[in-house]
C-alpha cells in the first residue's frame, strides 16, 4: 500500500520569535489554516488512509502532537530521541512501516511547507506512487521555478523517461542553493526545478540504499527492530540514535543514487522558509499582510503580526514586525534570512526566550 511520512523534526529558527525551542515552526499557524503540520496531514488524508500517514518528530515535540487533531492513530506518531536530520528520520519510519507492510511505497514530505492547490498536489503525488511502484526508483517532485530563488536547492532534468514523454525526466544532478547569477542561468536553460524536498520510493528500496550509503544508520536501526517487541524499545532507540551520524536524505542518499526520476510540478508550492517567503505566499510584493491587533498608517509591502496587544506601524515599507509573547522582532523584509543568526544570539544571551 501507499504510505506517507511527514518529517516534523525541524526547528524553524528563522521564524523567531514565534518559533521557539519549545515550539517549532511546524506547530505554528502561519497561514491562517491551522498549524503547518495539521495542514500538511489534511492535504494527504484524501490520498491515503489515515492509518497510512506517519509523523516523525522529536521527543521534545510530543506536547504539540495530538493524534486526535492530526486525525491519525496514536501509534503513527514516531518520536526520535534526538534530531539526526532527515535520512535517519525516514529510515526509522520506513522500518516501522515495512514491519507492517512489506510491499509499502513511501512518500516523504516536510511538515512545514505550504501548498496553494491541494488537489493538484495529490494528483502529482499519486502519479509518483505509481511510478515508484512500477519502476522501483526514487521519484522526486520538482517545482517549476518562476523566479531565480537563491534559497532553494535545484534539480536539473536529463532525458525524458520514456519515448515521447515530457512529464517525467531522469535527474541529471542536484545543486544546493546557488548564488543569484547561477540561479538566473538555471532559469534561462529551462532544465531546472526547485527541489521540493518530497520523494517517493519503495520502503524496501530506501532500506537497501541506507544500508549501502549510510551503513551506521542501517546497522543501528537493524539492531533496534531485530530485537522486536515494545519492551526496551525506547532504550534501544536512544542508544542507536546516539551512535548515528546526522545527515540529510539529499546528501546521504539522493546525491549518491542513480536513475532518480523527477516529475515537473506546479501546485503553488512554497517552503515558507522565512518571514519574507510567508509574506510572498500570503500577499505578495507591495501588499501589507497583518495578523492580530495591528494598526498601519502609510505602510506598504509589510508583514506585521501580534499575538497580544496592539502593534502600530507608521510610514514603513517592506518591513517585518513580529510580536510574540515576551519578544519582538523588527527587520527589513529582505533581511529575514538573518533571523536565524539573531535567534542563535538570543539563545546565548537570553536562553529563556530562545
Amino acid at each position: 500500500m501507499d504510505h506517507v511520512i511527514v518529517m516534523a523534526g525541524g526547528l524553524g529558527t528563522r521564524f523567531w520569535p514565534e518559533s521557539r525551542m519549545s515550539r517549532s515552526k511546524q506547530f505554528l499557524d502561519l497561514t491562517g489554516g491551522g498549524s503547518m503540520i495539521v495542514e500538511t496531514v489534511r492535504r494527504l488524508l484524501p490520498l491515503v488512509p489515515r492509518e497510512n500517514v506517519w509523523v516523525v518528530a522529536g521527543e521534545k515535540d510530543a506536547p504539540h502532537l495530538s493524534a486526535r487533531k492530526l486525525g491519525i492513530p496514536p501509534g503513527n506518531i514516531l518520536l526520535e530521541p534526538e534530531g539526526r536530520n532527515t535520512a535517519p528520520a525516514v529510515a526509522f519510519a520506513a522500518a516501522r512501516i515495512e514491519s507492517r507492510d512489506a510491499d509499502a511505497v513511501i512518500a516523504a514530505t516536510p511538515a512545514d511547507h505550504a501548498v496553494a492547490n491541494a488537489a493538484s498536489f495529490r494528483s502529482v503525488l499519486k502519479k509518483g506512487f505509481r511510478l515508484a511502484r512500477r519502476t522501483d526508483r526514487f521519484v522526486t517532485l520538482g517545482i517549476t521555478p518562476d523566479h531565480p530563488a537563491t534559497g532553494y536547492g535545484y534539480i536539473e532534468r536529463g532525458t525524458p523517461f520514456g519515448a515521447g514523454r515530457k512529464d517525467v525526466y531522469l535527474v541529471r544532478r542536484f545543486t544546493e542553493k546557488p548564488d543569484l547569477r547561477t540561479a538566473r542561468r538555471f532559469l534561462r536553460t529551462r532544465r531546472f526545478y526547485w527541489n521540493s524536498g518530497i520523494f517517493i520510493v519503495r520502503a524496501a528500496t530506501y532500506r537497501n540504499r541506507v544500508e549501502r550509503f549510510l551503513p551506521p544508520v542501517h546497522r543501528e536501526l537493524e539492531k533496534v527492530f531485530r530485537d522486536g517487541g515494545k519492551r526496551g524499545f525506547r532504550d534501544r532507540l536512544r542508544r542507536a540514535y546516539a551512535r548515528m551520524p546526522s545527515i540529510s536524505v539529499d546528501y546521504g542518499v539522493l546525491e549518491k543514487e542513480v536513475g532518480i526520476l523527477v516529475i515537473p510540478s506546479d501546485f503553488g508550492w512554497n517552503d515558507i522558509g522565512t518571514w519574507r517567503s510567508l509574506h510572498e505566499f500570503l500577499g505578495g510584493a507591495g501588499k501589507n499582510v497583518t495578523t492580530g491587533e495591528v494598526v498601519l498608517s502609510d505602510c506598504r509591502g509589510s508583514l506585521v503580526r501580534s499575538d497580544r496587544g496592539v502593534v502600530a506601524v507608521i510610514g514603513m515599507e517592506n518591513v517585518v514586525v513580529i510580536r510574540s509573547g515576551d519578544a519582538v522582532l523588527v527587520c527589513p523584509r529582505n533581511r529575514s534570512e538573518e533571523v536565524k543568526g539573531v535567534a542563535e544570539e538570543v539563545k546565548r544571551k537570553f536562553p529563556a526566550l530562545a
